[in-house]
Formats: C-alpha cells, sequence, structure tokens
C-alpha cells in the first residue's frame, strides 16, 4: 500500500509543480555552457538512492512541493534555522517529516565539485523531484532550470503557507489559490 501511496503523490505532486513553473527567466537548458553535466550528476545520484530505498522517491518530491508551496521554489526549505530565526524545515508541520536533506546535500556536493558555485540548490530540488518521479515509473518532464536559491527560510511563513490535514475544503481552496492553483489542482493534490 505504501508503494500506492508514493506513486500518487509523486504524480499528484508532478502536476502541482509543473502548475507551479514560472516560464520568466528560467530555460530548460539553462546549465549546457556552465555545467552541462548537471543533470547527468543528479539523475545518477537519484538512481542511486531510490535504489537503496524506494521510500526516498516521495521524501525527495515532497521537499520539492514544501519548498515550493512556501517561497516559490527557492530551495529555503533546504536552509538551517540560525539563532534568532526559526527554519522552515523546523516548521511543526515540517518537523520531523521532511527526509532527504541529507541527499541533497550529497547531490550538492558532487556538483560542486564538477562545477564550483554554478546550479542552485533550488534547481536540484527540481531536477531531484523529475528524476524520482521517473525512477519510480512516472512520467517525465522538462525541468525549467536557473532559479535563484533564497537566503531567508522562516519557520512561521511555512504555517501560514501549507495547507494543514485539518482544514476543511474552502480553507483548502483559499491556501491553493493563494499559489495560483484552483479547485480541480486542489482535489488531484488532495487525492481526491
Amino acid at each position: 500500500m505504501a508503494t500506492i501511496s508514493s506513486h500518487w503523490f509523486l504524480w499528484t505532486a508532478t502536476i502541482f509543480l509543473t502548475a507551479m513553473v514560472s516560464q520568466g527567466q528560467l530555460t530548460t537548458d539553462f546549465y549546457d555552457s556552465t555545467c552541462p553535466q548537471a543533470a547527468t550528476i543528479v539523475k545518477q545520484k537519484v538512481d542511486e538512492f531510490v535504489d537503496a530505498d524506494k521510500g526516498i522517491a516521495a521524501g525527495l518530491m515532497r521537499l520539492h512541493f514544501h519548498d515550493c508551496f512556501v517561497r516559490g521554489c527557492d530551495g529555503s526549505v533546504l536552509l538551517n534555522s540560525t539563532d534568532t530565526t526559526l527554519a522552515e524545515k523546523e516548521a511543526l508541520i515540517n518537523n520531523g517529516s521532511l527526509r532527504g536533506f541529507e541527499h541533497i546535500d550529497d547531490i550538492k556536493m558532487k556538483l560542486e565539485s564538477a562545477c564550483p558555485g554554478v546550479v542552485s540548490c533550488a534547481d536540484i530540488l527540481a531536477m531531484v523531484a523529475r528524476d524520482a518521479t521517473v525512477k519510480l515509473g512516472g512520467l517525465s518532464w522538462e525541468v525549467f532550470l536557473g532559479r535563484i536559491d533564497g537566503r531567508s527560510s522562516v519557520a512561521d511563513e511555512v504555517n501560514t503557507s501549507l495547507p494543514f490535514r485539518t482544514f476543511n475544503f474552502s480553507q483548502l481552496v483559499a491556501t491553493f489559490a493563494k499559489v495560483g492553483l484552483d479547485t480541480k489542482d486542489m482535489i488531484v493534490l488532495s487525492g481526491g
């Protein structure tokens, strides 16, 4: 049953993330000249992680979902808390439930070794989400790249941005509308 749930989550999250992509300055060939092996490195690492633990695919997709829903796909979900600010990953709804941070770190280290200072963490999350979905047999999609990493991560923003399990229909619709998704998107992403 966990496999069906994981596949369903990955499929619905794929729809969500595709809807959230801003065509602005993002392109599918953003790293072609600065880090042409970026996509290959990410895919190889994701394949390695999912081969070792199929369940991590859903965790990696969820990281991207939570990142995009709060600040718009800026990698801020990966940032740690500071002395003065509790980070997104430690928000009540996220704390202890998000997984895969160490895998993103591993991919980032591999990319830094190949192309220092080039590939953003936000783009890594986007590529990882796609590659994890494909690894489990889901559909692929073009990932638009060129995101700039956020420098701020605030737990309180998570608590006011992500939908809670206790939300009623009206609250869910309003929450999804804040990020440009309609009722149909909300129903699909909620498993309806």
